[in-house]
This record gives C-alpha cells, structure tokens and sequence, in this order.
C-alpha cells in the first residue's frame, strides 16, 4: 500500500510541476490553476489515507494558497489539523493541540467534533494550571501513593513466593503467611483508596489537603476523695 502510494505520489509530484510550469506561463489561467488545485486536493487525500497528516497538512495548504474558498480543501485541512490536535492531546502536549485546534477552527468554525476538542483541550489547560500552582503540595501527595503501590506490589510477590513454596513443599505453613499477608495487602490497598479519594478532593479543589489533627490524649484527673 504504502509503495502504491509512493509512485502514485511521484507521478502527482511530476504532474503537479508540470501544472506549475504551464500554469506560471498562461499568465495563471483559471483552468490550470483549478486542475493544480485538484492534484493538491487529491495528494492530500491521499496522504490522509495513508495516516500521513502533516503531509496531507502541507498539500492541502498549497490547495489553499492557490483557491483560499477551495471547500474541499479547507474541510481537509481541518480535519487534519484536527487529528494533529487530537493526536497532541492524548500525548501530553496540550499548548500545542490548542494551536493546532485553533487554527482547525479557521476552516471549520461550527465542526461539531472541532468544538468538543476545543473544549477538551480548555478544560485540561485549566486542570493543569491548577496542578502546577500547587505542584509542591501535589507531589508530595503523588509520591505517597507511589510508594504505597510499589510496596504493595512487593507484598503481591511475597504472597505469590509463599503460594509458590506451597506447591513445592506443601507445608500449609506458607497457606498461613499468604493469608496473613493478603489480609495487610488489603488493609494497604484500602489506605491507597483512600489517599486517592483524598488526592483527587485536593485537585479539584486546588488547595493542599489539610492534615487532620490527632486528638489529644487527655490524662485522667484524679478521682475525687469522697
């Protein structure tokens, strides 16, 4: 597929010059400056089937250049710079999704699928700014829980070694450590549910969460003398 696509794209590529060469000659006639229009419209498909969008990006551009009402070209590169954006979002990188969608929005200003990801991408941006405002207070939090998991997941190896050893020896002794074991384990996995719980409050609520005081451990007077 992608070696069809290749000479296809050589042959348009040879076209497409021949087109300028002409088209550079005639003065810009309308006729040739439609057909080029056409081959760049027809590359950019092309390189949309072929999941290459900066490709179908750049071609559907140069439609553009050429015809800037070109419908076929701006519904294109709309919807390649919508899967750019999308494709940004799901890996992190929200400032340049944003860019990408705003300019999506140029072409396409009422796509319903365009407005949900813009509006995907505001809600993230402003989710993030309060995390890096509190970023201290969050990390701190973050790493709790890291911690908890990895010992978790230690205490998971230890259970599965004594199961192991079972089944080796069969000593219902290591039974009696797994369950023992499971019963911490579970005990310890409530703990990270909690701290989740307590961790997701604090996100959304973009301040630090307030440590709980101890209660105090009152001293018991002396018993009145009768």
């Amino acid at each position: 597929m992608m070696r069809t696509y290749t000479y296809k794209g050589r042959a348009l590529s040879l076209a497409i010059a021949a087109l300028a060469a002409a088209f550079a000659v005639s003065g810009c006639s309308g006729i040739f400056k439609d057909q080029l229009v056409a081959l760049r419209n027809s590359q950019a498909d092309a390189a949309l089937e072929n999941q290459n969008v900066a490709e179908a990006e750049k071609e559907y551009s140069l439609a553009l250049a050429l015809a800037p009402s070109d419908e076929h070209a701006r519904a294109g590169l709309a919807h390649s710079l919508y899967l750019h954006a999308k494709s940004n979002l799901a890996g992190g990188d929200l400032d340049e999704a944003y860019i990408e969608v705003q300019k999506a929005l140029r072409y396409s200003p009422k796509d319903a699928a365009l407005l949900d990801l813009a509006s995907a991408i505001d809600d993230a941006k402003i989710r993030r700014d309060i995390v890096v405002s509190n970023f201290p207070s969050f990390k701190a939090s973050s790493d709790a829980i890291s911690a908890l998991l990895k010992a978790n997941g230690q205490m998971n190896k230890e259970i599965q070694f004594q199961l192991h050893s079972f089944h080796i020896d069969f000593d219902t002794a290591h039974l009696s450590k797994a369950i023992a074991q499971s019963y911490d384990l579970e005990e310890e996995q409530h703990r990270v549910s909690q701290r989740l719980i307590a961790y997701k409050g604090q996100v959304e609520s973009g301040a630090p969460v307030q440590t709980r005081a101890q209660p105090q451990v009152e001293t018991p007077g002396l018993l009145p003398i009768p």
